[in-house]
């Protein structure tokens, strides 16, 4: 009976494995002996593990993403005349190509292309910057077409290094819609809304974009994410109650610790970034003009790591932050809140309802909070 159980276990996992397989034919004469790394370019904090796909390592092949304990996957290839990778991805999802030189010099990836099951042969000259990538296979044949259609919404840039300027997110957000009523099981359209929302921010229309897909495609993994972390950025906009949230066994925050303040200011950091360490003496001076008018002032530091902790807390020591400090050991905040960029700022009245939501802006806090006790 083991014998049989275990020989099921195996034609199964064969089974996925020839579903979501791919094998890269890479060669590239000009980083011979030099190294590339394959992985998506730009992530949102917070959607790393929606970025995973897995490449049988050797000698030539690392995982790079694990090495240095990223959310997302990236792999390192020291090029050879032949490089083959294989592996297994779960649905496909956006990547490219990038060189890291010597340092001081310029870090530059190919432009996005989907990797998803099946067989690839790609040719990279010396010049990969910006290098479109002509790739046979269904979603990128449908990315390529969706992109150009999209072009209609953008000012071309004349800088080949700078993004394209975006004219009207809404309009955008109109023909998506249509598009994906057509095309109701398109991972390139969902693809499209992340990719709005990582360099645009949020809008309404997402979530009313991803209603639009089937009832089939609603069940995978990837559109779960993407909605569930929607979802808890829209609960928690301006006008919505903060949820209670629970940092470890011994430190929360609820509804009843805004019940003894006026406002409560929220800020939400990290020790890796650099505008909130320089942007804390402006917190300083908030907390010092309105610590007396009943405005109760918390910082959330988004550190998991002891010698991160130590880090964070001697920053605060040295900018004198005298005011409630919690560590999000259990990501519990970032989850609820959909915490995705440093540094974010919550203003929040004595109801526990949320009357700001900024993205690094000390100075529109100070205008919400004055406005908001005048």
């Amino acid at each position: 009976m083991k014998k049989l159980f275990y020989s099921l276990l195996i034609l199964i996992s064969n089974f996925l494995y020839s579903q979501n397989n791919f094998e890269i034919d890479l060669s590239s004469d000009s980083y011979i002996n030099d190294s590339l790394m394959l992985g998506a370019p730009v992530i949102r904090n917070g959607f790393g593990d929606l970025y995973r796909f897995k490449i049988q390592t050797n000698n030539n092949i690392s995982d790079f993403g694990k090495k240095i304990r990223m959310s997302h996957s990236i792999y390192y290839f020291k090029i050879q005349k032949k490089n083959i990778a294989s592996g297994i991805i779960e649905y496909p999802q956006p990547v490219a190509f990038g060189y890291i030189g010597k340092k001081g010099e310029p870090i530059y990836n190919t432009k996005i292309f989907f990797l998803e099951k099946g067989k690839y042969k790609i040719d990279l000259p010396q010049n990969i910057s910006n290098l479109e990538l002509n790739i046979d296979s269904p979603t990128n044949k449908e990315y390529k077409a969706l992109q150009k259609s999209l072009g209609q919404f953008y000012i071309k840039s004349k800088n080949p290094d700078q993004p394209d300027s975006l004219i009207n997110m809404s309009k955008k957000q109109e023909f998506l819609g249509e598009y994906i009523r057509k095309n109701p099981n398109s991972y390139v359209a969902l693809w499209e809304i992340v990719n709005d929302y990582t360099l645009d921010d949020y809008h309404p229309a997402y979530l009313k974009n991803l209603n639009l897909f089937s009832a089939k495609f609603k069940q995978n993994k990837l559109y779960k994410g993407v909605e569930t972390r929607l979802k808890a950025e829209q609960s928690t906009s301006i006008g919505q109650k903060i949820p209670d949230i629970y940092f470890d066994k011994l430190n929360k925050l609820t509804s009843e610790d805004f019940k003894k303040y006026k406002l409560t200011f929220i800020d939400y950091w990290s020790t890796t970034c650099v505008p909130c360490i320089k942007g804390m003496p402006e917190i300083v001076n908030l907390y010092n003009e309105y610590k007396d008018q009943n405005v109760n002032f918390i910082t959330i530091t988004d550190e998991q790591k002891p010698n991160r902790i130590d880090v964070a807390k001697n920053i605060l020591k040295k900018n004198n932050a005298n005011w409630m400090n919690f560590f999000d050991t259990n990501k519990d905040f970032q989850k609820k809140v959909n915490a995705t960029s440093y540094p974010l700022h919550f203003i929040i009245d004595e109801n526990g309802k949320i009357v700001a939501r900024i993205s690094n802006s000390i100075e529109g806090a100070r205008t919400v909070i004055k406005e908001y006790l005048q």
